[in-house]
């Protein structure tokens, strides 16, 4: 479910700002999300390795769980790139997209999860994507607009992915 279009900064604003949503579960996580595009306009997506939490095998986009520690969300997503694809990828986070809400089943805790997705987009400006967390990540792969078979997408990757085609259908 899509949220809101306008960047919060951190928790108290986001908070704030889910007040207004009645549907949203108290125990929700935060979640910051990159649409990274690399130099051909290719959106880079993760397969998702077995030591993930739900949906393995899934195309899922950059990024992760926010923590208490986190000052903002973009600091928040540029610790999750660093985790995620190391210190050689060198990746411009751009603009706010959009805020959507999603549950996923936890298979490590046999629980359903909510969550809030913080989705930016970004550019893979140069370097090399490593793959830092081998155990939740098998390799990335690239897709322009309109190429992705969505049955492939992770649930919540699957929302952000047709929101994202809708706005940069340019990019195509």
């Amino acid at each position: 479910m899509q949220l809101f279009t306008h960047e919060v900064n951190n928790m108290e604003q986001l908070e704030e700002e889910l007040r207004k949503y009645r549907e949203i579960s108290k125990d929700y996580e935060i979640a910051v999300i990159l649409c990274a595009f690399d130099k051909d306009n290719k959106i880079i997506f993760q397969r998702r390795g077995p030591g993930c939490r739900d949906e393995r095998l899934k195309l899922e986009t950059i990024g992760g769980r926010v923590k208490k520690s986190d000052i903002s969300f973009r600091e928040a997503l540029d610790r999750e790139i660093i985790e995620e694809v190391g210190e050689e990828a060198n990746i411009e986070i751009e603009e706010f997209i959009t805020a959507t809400y999603g549950v996923t089943f936890d298979n490590r805790y046999n629980k359903e999860q909510t969550w809030v997705y913080l989705v930016y987009k970004g550019r893979l400006k140069s370097g090399n994507l490593k793959i830092e967390e081998p155990d939740k990540c098998l390799g990335y792969e690239r897709y322009k607009i309109g190429e992705v078979d969505e049955n492939e997408l992770s649930n919540g990757a699957k929302e952000i992915y047709k929101i994202v085609s809708r706005k940069y259908d340019y990019l195509k």
